[in-house]
């Protein structure tokens, strides 16, 4: 994973045709796209899937700074939420590979890509639940058995708003490997993961 990228605390932006700001474009989205098209993907080796993990870990990264602008006051609460929905409908873009593997691990990887961005929305309107982060996976799995797909989702990504408020991701969590919630729960992964590099890389108090 590009270490640089991840870690600089500096909102990452590109200009649009309209002269307006934007944190992710589909041009770094495509890019993306073109990285795993290139990329030679065998399940059997989990060293040729990094490219699906670092995509994931860039789209966080954008959505962290989207809140942080917010929370820093540099951009409005209104217009974060605009952006988050702008890098939502990007996620809606139709992609296809020659490689049908790679077509259905780039569906997954989007599936965890929708409840990163939704929970960026939750932390930016400041909904964050009291409930656990365990708990409210729990109930997302009792969700999704009784056929509310869009509940179990939305109860997934507010366990993921409590991962970008600072909140660990616990170790071991149950999920079931033949539902939905998995692929949810790969996307809080990813929070997971970028939020615990930036603390690592956060200047400790004897460096400062």
């Amino acid at each position: 994973m590009n270490m640089t990228l991840m870690l600089n605390k500096n909102v990452i932006i590109s200009a649009t045709d309209g002269g307006t700001m934007n944190y992710y474009s589909e041009t770094r989205f495509n890019n993306w796209v073109n990285k795993i098209r290139e990329a030679n993907v065998d399940l059997e080796d989990a060293d040729s899937l990094v490219v699906f993990d670092q995509m994931m870990e860039d789209f966080v990264v954008a959505c962290f700074n989207v809140i942080r602008a917010a929370k820093e006051r540099e951009i409005t609460k209104k217009d974060a939420l605009a952006e988050l929905e702008r890098m939502e409908e990007i996620l809606n873009t139709k992609v296809s590979f020659d490689d049908p593997f790679k077509s259905d691990f780039f569906d997954f990887v989007k599936e965890g890509l929708k409840v990163v961005v939704k929970s960026a929305k939750y932390c930016v309107e400041g909904k964050i639940s009291k409930k656990s982060i365990n708990a409210l996976i729990k109930e997302a799995v009792a969700k999704e058995r009784k056929g509310d797909f869009e509940g179990a989702f939305d109860t997934i990504a507010r366990a993921g708003a409590k991962v970008f408020k600072g909140e660990k991701l616990p170790e071991n969590v149950e999920v079931p490997e033949d539902g939905m919630v998995l692929n949810w729960v790969d996307g809080i992964d990813a929070i997971n993961t970028v939020m615990l590099l930036m603390e690592i890389d956060s200047p400790s108090d004897e460096e400062i």
